[in-house]
């Protein structure tokens, strides 16, 4: 009961924090209004025909427009109303994952440590940005340790009602994002090197229970397939996979163009490359997974991690609930499923040459069993050799969790956190826009918040040339930070607007700032677009 009322407790101040950080959000995450895109079109055309036409997953989404309609009955219709949703399913998603990291942990030490695990499990930063933002990561993320958690108890117990739960869910989680994929490999691994095998009795009932789990993920995946026509649209996961490009990832308006648009010079990359940290190697993209992990667990975690793994016999020989035979499966699974994932982060950087902080997440939950440990046995440590006794021992870790939790909520409240200040002038000119555009007018709006915040019709930059090919395209929207940048795009955002475009409104991109920040171009269409030179 007590640990409950403590896991309460941590999902309760978590709440708090992803709370205030949805009242205080702008703006969408600019890869998140991709995914209120496809929301909007679950609740107005046929499911099945939008899982064929978008290239992102669909589960995220398809949440997403379950849950626009309660929100819009307290908070109105709206493009605030899609921010809201988008951020609930987020956080909902981030506040369960507590669950089996708590479940996980529970077995690989005690109830102590998984209070404490599930307790970083929703103060990490990146895992409270990820909560409130517009991303199906979280989702994907609750899918991979549910998964991973039920898998757990169906390999001990070999229950094929378990591995069936486990099964789905890392078919749910795959529908959310693809490298839930991996949870199902590493519970297969796992599987086969746990000993017991030359029992025959035994080796049929893990045998049964293993095919459960394959079968139900399999069915998940295949008919997500039979409605898509493939497996995956994700560029990342298609390399990786050697599977090379998607039949349909491009658009047929990006084949066909119109003379002079068809120009190779034109450089009509959807963002903005030019500040991402290139990968060359294998070498670099090992050091840049650990360099992120290292950044995303804050450092101290990281440490914790490491001396909790190197002592997790000695903190096992305190944790009075552990059992000696369940532990160590859970150990070999944890690790199988780190290193699968890790070598699978090293190719995506190796192959692509570039990784975010949010992909290292997964590998972040999944050493987080050993952050707790190690806070946990360092707090013991302190205690015993400041010569306290047992009551005051357990009050110094009590303490260590309140100055982490603190320490969490004061990252995650600073306003440039939560404000992005950034977006204030695509705030300013989607208001500018629903006042001054009619309806007819369509709008290309190169980051997507204006538009997204006017509500008018139009295109994103990875549709450009399709918008310059429409003849009621009206307005243009630019960050003008894109235009400064030194990079083939840069150039040609210039080029284009130089010709064809002349500025209506500007705003400060911040508040304080007296420079422009956004600007709004009136688009004139060329009469041929051989004569506008790249």
């Amino acid at each position: 009961m007590a640990d409950r009322r403590s896991l309460l407790a941590v999902v309760l101040f978590a709440a708090v924090l992803h709370g205030l950080a949805i009242s205080r959000t702008l703006l969408p995450a600019q890869d998140g209004l991709k995914y209120i895109s496809v929301a909007r079109d679950f609740q107005s055309r046929p499911w099945e025909d939008v899982v064929r036409g978008t290239d992102v997953h669909p589960l995220y989404p398809a949440l997403v427009a379950i849950t626009e309609p309660s929100v819009a009955w307290w908070a109105g219709e709206g493009s605030s109303t899609w921010r809201i949703a988008s951020q609930l399913v987020s956080s909902v998603a981030c506040l369960l994952i507590v669950v089996p990291m708590h479940g996980i942990t529970k077995v690989l030490f005690d109830r102590r440590v998984a209070v404490i695990a599930a307790g970083l499990a929703v103060i990490y930063p990146r895992a409270a940005a990820l909560g409130h933002e517009t991303l199906a990561d979280s989702v994907g993320h609750l899918g991979i340790f549910v998964s991973i958690w039920l898998g757990l108890h169906a390999i001990l117990r070999a229950d094929p009602r378990l591995a069936l739960g486990s099964g789905l869910s890392a078919g749910l989680g795959y529908l959310a994002r693809p490298e839930a994929v991996l949870a199902p490999a590493a519970l297969a691994v796992a599987w086969l090197v746990t000993p017991g095998w030359l029992d025959w009795k035994t080796c049929w009932r893990r045998g049964r229970t293993l095919a459960v789990l394959l079968v139900a993920f399999t069915t998940v995946l295949g008919y997500y397939a039979m409605i898509k026509g493939e497996l995956s649209e994700k560029l990342a996961l298609r390399l990786g996979a050697s599977l090379g490009h998607s039949r349909v990832s491009a658009h047929p308006s990006h084949r066909i163009a119109p003379k002079g648009l068809d120009d190779p010079r034109w450089d009509f990359s959807p963002k903005e490359e030019s500040e991402r940290i290139s990968i060359a190697n294998w070498r670099q993209a090992v050091r840049r997974v650990t360099g992120l992990w290292w950044e995303e667990t804050c450092w101290a975690f990281a440490v914790m991690a490491v001396w909790g793994f190197a002592r997790r016999r000695f903190i096992r020989g305190h944790c009075p609930e552990y059992d000696s035979q369940i532990g160590p499966v859970a150990t070999r699974l944890l690790i199988t499923f780190s290193v699968i994932y890790a070598l699978a982060l090293v190719r995506h950087s190796a192959i692509l040459g570039y990784l975010s902080g949010r992909h290292t997440m997964a590998l972040l939950y999944a050493t987080t069993p050993w952050s707790a440990a190690g806070i946990l046995v360092c707090a013991r440590g302190i205690a015993v050799k400041s010569g306290m006794g047992p009551r005051m021992a357990r009050r110094v870790e009590i303490v260590a969790i309140v100055i982490a939790l603190a320490a969490s909520a004061l990252a995650q409240t600073r306003p440039s956190h939560l404000n992005h200040v950034s977006r204030l002038g695509h705030l300013a000119a989607g208001r500018w826009l629903a006042e001054n555009a009619t309806p007819d007018d369509l709008v290309l709006d190169t980051r997507g918040w204006a538009r997204f915040v006017s509500g008018q019709r139009g295109y994103d930059y990875w549709h450009v040339r399709q918008a310059l090919s429409d003849s009621h395209l009206s307005y243009i929207v630019v960050g003008l930070d894109e235009l400064d940048a030194r990079s083939g795009r840069a150039a040609s955002l210039r080029s284009l607007l130089a010709q064809t475009a002349s500025p209506v409104a500007e705003f400060p991109g911040g508040p304080g700032d007296s420079s422009p920040g956004v600007g709004v171009y009136r688009f004139t269409r060329p009469r041929s677009w051989e004569d506008v030179a790249p």
